[in-house]
């Protein structure tokens, strides 16, 4: 037979299985008020929780949700993905009109005790499993399910204290806070994401560990258009999971990350905007990066394998007081810190063991919160500028109990008084939403329907 009629056959063979592939995607609904998990999720007839319409679902197919708030199944506090789906939020209730902002389709975990505690808010085990996946226009927020301090930590005009962590809680608290990121992948051999994964117009706020922690297989892991505010240890964290080192790619594109807090509220590690992890390559561009209390970008990273070298373009950000650095690499001790004004033309030449930076261009360096002034929580924004910590430590050797322990062979003792002026304490969720589009040609833009 004609080798080129095998050719044209072959393909018409392909044609027809994406054409038949595209017929078969199906088109589910969901709507918390008037949707039930036994109907057919049609748009007339939809489903009442996401997580039904998930498992329902097969890839390829779209899942569309009307405004209201979604915490799982029973209201457990967490939804999984093990699937290539597009799901979109910011439906009004008929379906017929979306708007993430006006149709509000919001994720907020409450503080019940029996919320699932472990994992992460939003749950994603794909596996190696390639296709397309997109996230598009949910509001998560933890600030609900944290606990905090009712004095401590508080400054003026601030909803809340600092953020307590176990086992501290919050008095009549049902439960501790929730160490776990908003969306993260699970355990086992399918933790994580692959193929072409997209989270656009989506609000991450008042993480208790990670606005997006996540482990990247095959292909490209783009985080685009979406406002982190408030989040602690980084507001986004991507590496790669496969030992070919340019597998995964991260595009972070346009967003607006602020507020990033410290690990602990001694404010000793951690608090970065982006951390750039091993494994992966990145396009960091169009962000607006800032007040993060340790560094903007931070790619001190370094993977054992001197090999793997990752590559970064890291162009057109905005940066604006990031605490200690806007931007960390490795050097002498543990990080050498970069600021935009002073030596960032210098990052492509610094001999750094497994980065290769491409093209570090157009970065803007601001010393005021300058065009967010006008829209970011006034008394947050100064809380966060001027917080601190101190202790006062108390030793007695000649106490009658340490006189005694030193007797007996025993350690002294002594005690530590010690004060933070604000740390990782809720950002009002109405003032999170109002950072799209409020910085031309930077950050989140308005969004586009």
């Amino acid at each position: 037979m004609n080798k080129g009629f095998l050719s044209i056959a072959t393909a018409l063979c392909l044609m027809a299985v994406m054409v038949s592939h595209q017929a078969l995607a199906a088109e589910f609904y969901v709507h918390q008020e008037t949707g039930k998990n036994s109907f057919p999720g049609t748009k007339k007839q939809p489903f009442k929780n996401i997580q039904k319409a998930i498992d329902t679902a097969a890839d390829g197919d779209t899942i569309h949700v009307a405004a209201g708030n979604y915490s799982g199944m029973m209201d457990k506090g967490q939804i999984k993905l093990n699937k290539q789906l597009t799901l979109l939020g910011g439906y009004s209730p008929d379906f017929s009109k979306r708007n993430i902002l006006t149709h509000r389709t919001t994720i907020i975990p409450s503080d019940k005790i029996d919320t699932i505690r472990q994992g992460a808010i939003f749950v994603i085990e794909q596996g190696n499993n390639m296709g397309t996946t997109l996230i598009d226009g949910f509001i998560f927020d933890q600030g609900e399910t944290n606990n905090y301090h009712a004095v401590n930590g508080k400054p003026e005009g601030i909803d809340t204290g600092m953020l307590l962590i176990p086992p501290n809680r919050a008095a009549g608290s049902k439960a501790p806070t929730a160490i776990m990121p908003i969306m993260g992948g699970g355990g086992g051999p399918n933790a994580g994401t692959s193929g072409d994964f997209t989270v656009s117009n989506c609000v991450f706020n008042n993480a208790s560990n990670f606005g997006i922690q996540i482990a990247h297989g095959k292909g490209t892991f783009t985080v685009k258009n979406n406002v982190f505010v408030g989040n602690r240890m980084a507001a986004i964290e991507v590496r790669g999971r496969l030992a070919d080192p340019h597998a995964a790619k991260a595009n972070i594109i346009d967003n607006t990350i602020l507020f990033t807090w410290s690990r602990t509220k001694e404010m000793e590690d951690m608090g970065y905007g982006i951390r750039g992890m091993s494994g992966i390559d990145y396009v960091i561009q169009g962000n607006i990066i800032a007040l993060s209390t340790f560094a903007g970008y931070d790619n001190a990273r370094v993977d054992s394998n001197l090999k793997n070298v990752k590559t970064v373009a890291l162009d057109n950000n905005l940066f604006f007081l990031n605490k200690q650095a806007d931007m960390t690499v490795p050097g002498s001790g543990m990080f050498t810190r970069v600021w935009v004004e002073e030596n960032f033309e210098d990052v492509p030449h610094l001999d750094i063991p497994t980065t290769k930076f491409t093209s570090v261009k157009g970065n803007v360096g601001l010393t005021t919160a300058g065009p967010l002034k006008n829209v970011l929580n006034k008394a947050y924004l100064d809380g966060f500028i001027n917080a601190s910590y101190s202790e006062v430590t108390s030793y007695d050797a000649d106490s009658p109990a340490n006189t005694f322990r030193r007797a007996m062979g025993m350690n002294q003792t002594g005690t530590i008084k010690s004060t933070v002026t604000m740390w990782a304490n809720r950002y009002p969720l109405e003032d999170a939403l109002k950072l799209f589009g409020a910085v031309k040609d930077f950050g989140a833009q308005a969004i586009k329907y």
